[in-house]
């Protein structure tokens, strides 16, 4: 007979890692501020076309024919492009369209150069229509993390614009008149800092993430362990001292032989979650223990009402982990005068666990979605089980109440 305490540990430590890798790789706040990023820079540049159209019409015969079109093109193509790409799930191809709108601006504005008849505009109104926003792209390059990128396109395409701008006014840059590309640079720059700041920002909550779910299934998987052990005890106390106990002189009882049995049969049992039931006495066992690892403060009202039912396994690692779940909720978040009792209520065909406390309490409506220890270690783990789950009930000063039940199908 070979006895490993720490399968189960593993194998909820290897879910976990599954899970951490699908948020990172399919949910992050890095991705889904790209997603948002991209519609935004697209429906920016698509708004700007649109409010310059009159600019253009007005600008064109300062160019070729051709030009006009040719940088609607150029500045509209990507956009759209940029806005199909936020509407999938996880944004795909974005880095590159990104790079592409930048593209696109400074080549239409080198384009205009090389279009321009000779021809001057009212110096008091613009002579290319897409002067006025040379950082649109720029930002978008950083919310991609391309920030160098982002800043050379700032200087270089604000530069040629409003060069071109100076030459379609004028028929010649004037150096005063062009201060107005710093200046513009200057104000682009604010924006360009905060979009910098919130990506640093986003990509250090994605990082703290990951090492929180790191932190849970180890977690986890230190306490599958616990409750193996607590199972380990259960049996020993309850079935091996009881059979030693019952063996004396004379002839043996043949019901010992299969008490015996019984017992070897039980210590043989794994705990895997696709292997074998666990009694109703082992499930209270083994709430007590891990109740007790929090905190020896922690009083338990558990009621067996017959000790021959047993439950399948992965609802019994539900339930355990997360009653363990709200009881370190409470000794973290209650404070030190609270109190709290765990009570248990195991039926044939039901489940019920309650942790209460006299605590601080707090609003369950305030608590983000994306928050480990209620969203995902409590409710989301109950929920995953067929006829399973679990209710939170608290307020502010009025204590914490959370109930985890399962109802056999």
């Amino acid at each position: 007979m070979v006895i490993d305490h720490t399968q189960a540990g593993r194998a909820v430590a290897g879910r976990l890692r599954g899970l951490r890798a699908h948020a990172v790789s399919d949910d992050s706040d890095l991705l889904r501020m790209q997603r948002s990023g991209a519609r935004f820079i697209g429906l920016g540049l698509l708004t700007f076309t649109v409010v310059t159209i009159p600019v253009a019409i007005r600008c064109a015969d300062l160019t070729a024919d051709w030009w006009t079109p040719v940088s609607m093109v150029l500045i509209v193509g990507p956009a759209i492009l940029l806005v199909l790409a936020s509407l999938r799930p996880v944004p795909r191809g974005h880095v590159g369209l990104m790079y592409l709108s930048a593209l696109g601006y400074v080549l239409a504005t080198l384009l205009w150069f090389v279009a321009w008849n000779g021809t001057t505009n009212d110096p008091a109104h613009w002579a290319v229509w897409m002067v006025q926003f040379p950082s649109v792209a720029s930002i978008g390059l950083v919310l991609v993390s391309r920030t160098r990128w982002a800043i050379a396109h700032l200087v270089t395409a604000t530069l040629a614009v409003h060069a071109a701008n100076q030459v379609g006014r004028f028929g010649e840059i004037r150096p005063v008149a062009l201060l107005s590309a710093p200046l513009t640079m200057a104000l682009s720059g604010v924006f360009l800092a905060v979009a910098i700041a919130t990506m640093a920002n986003v990509r250090l909550l994605d990082a703290r993430r990951a090492e929180i779910l790191a932190s849970a299934a180890t977690g986890a998987a230190e306490m599958a362990q616990e409750a193996e052990r607590a199972r380990f005890a259960a049996v020993i106390h309850d079935r091996v001292i009881a059979s030693l106990l019952a063996v004396t002189p004379g002839r043996p009882d043949p019901r010992l032989a299969s008490q015996a049995a019984s017992t070897l049969d039980e210590l043989d049992r794994s705990d895997d979650n696709h292997l074998g039931d666990v009694s109703a006495a082992q499930v209270a066992e083994r709430i007590r223990a891990t109740a007790a690892s929090v905190s020896d403060d922690v009083r338990s009202e558990l009621f067996v009402h017959d000790r021959s039912v047993f439950y399948p396994a992965d609802v019994v690692s539900a339930l355990t982990a997360s009653m363990g779940e709200a009881v370190r909720n409470w000794h973290r978040h209650a404070g030190g005068a609270a109190r709290c009792v765990v009570g248990g209520d195991f039926a044939c065909d039901a489940v019920r666990v309650t942790i209460t406390d006299d605590g601080v309490g707090f609003d369950p409506g305030s608590v983000a979605p994306e928050r480990y220890g209620i969203a995902t270690g409590i409710r989301g783990r109950m929920a995953s089980l067929p006829g399973g789950m679990a209710q939170i009930i608290s307020a502010p000063r009025r204590g914490t109440t959370v109930v985890v039940q399962w109802r056999r199908p």
